[in-house]
């Protein structure tokens, strides 16, 4: 069976993705599964062995340019032949790839927008939940139209380049790596500087990580040898194999915060104006994964102490139990 899924954007989306792509895998061991997605992403699913079909790249931009890119990969999708399509990204621009795409089956999700649910033959329905469903959970409704179960069997493979090179304290054991950014402010956590100082202090055997496509400023530290800023310095292959090493991971809503939960590390998330049951890390259910909700959704609120006490009882492997503040 030809596959093709058309997920662009964005990060977060797309490890949320692989997942379902691999239950397809898992389901259909003979599918060639191919993928359109943004350039700046294309890396991530190259990495991902279960795609093993062809990986058509745009360059998202805007006006114009932005426009002759997806015409481009209109014409190349016409080109091509698919049994079936999947649209989990559910826009315009998605939409119109699947209408070009040569393929009889064309799924699109009951929640999708800008008119992209006209390009498609059969819609996948929405969880019993609804829409604020977990993305993960929506997208497996795909898989009945393809005659397949909507259930997960085994995780998800993603193959990394190795971070040592950027600096060799990366090898040490304890590694607690930390996502300051989001995107967009309003869910971005501004205590990373005073958490990294006070979980040095109280826990003097791990070694903080911070990694983000953005620069981050570090702290001032009296143990600065137990510190790493790798913001802005590493590739999203390096970013793999980092948070396959870590004990723990403390990240907003993000793309990295999914990465770390899709490697079955432990995750400790920090939620203000977003939904931790729709945007947070898979499955929500596994004791490794939990997460802090910022009272009011305000994230100025969440005090560093909590997140701090979280961070240590999860590096005691002696505690698994969710907590909220």
């Amino acid at each position: 069976m030809r596959l093709l899924i058309i997920k662009p954007s964005s990060l977060g989306d797309i490890i949320c993705s692989l997942p379902v792509a691999q239950s397809i895998r898992d389901q259909l061991p003979d599918a060639q599964i191919s993928w359109v997605v943004k350039s700046r992403f294309a890396d991530i699913v190259r990495r991902c062995p279960t795609v093993n079909g062809e990986i058509i790249e745009f360059q998202h931009a805007p006006g114009l340019r932005g426009l002759l890119a997806i015409a481009r990969v209109m014409k190349t999708l016409r080109a091509r032949h698919y049994d079936a399509v999947l649209d989990f990204q559910g826009l315009l621009r998605s939409g119109l790839m699947t209408w070009a795409a040569n393929a009889p089956l064309k799924v699109g999700i009951a929640d999708a927008r800008e008119g992209s649910r006209l390009a498609c033959s059969h819609i996948a329905p929405l969880p019993p939940t609804g829409k604020n469903s977990h993305a993960v959970r929506k997208l497996l409704q795909f898989l009945p139209q393809i005659g397949l179960q909507p259930r997960l069997f085994s995780p998800v493979v993603m193959n990394g380049d190795s971070p040592d090179t950027l600096d060799h304290r990366l090898q040490r054991p304890r590694l607690v790596v930390m996502i300051p950014n989001s995107r967009g402010a309003h869910k971005e956590w501004r205590g990373f500087r005073e958490l990294t100082c006070e979980l040095l202090r109280a826990d003097p055997h791990s070694t903080v990580v911070w990694d983000s496509h953005l620069p981050w400023d570090s702290p001032e530290l009296r143990d600065p040898d137990r510190f790493v800023n790798l913001t802005r310095r590493s590739s999203l292959p390096q970013l793999i194999e980092l948070l396959r090493r870590a004990d723990l991971v403390i990240a907003n809503d993000s793309g990295p915060l999914h990465m770390a939960a899709a490697l079955g590390r432990p995750t400790l998330a920090l939620f203000g104006p977003t939904s931790p049951d729709r945007f947070g890390a898979f499955p929500p259910e596994e004791p490794r994964n939990r997460f802090l909700e910022a009272p009011d959704g305000d994230l100025t609120r969440l005090p560093v102490s909590t997140v701090l006490q979280a961070a240590l009882e999860m590096l005691n492997p002696a505690h698994s139990q969710r907590i909220a503040a």
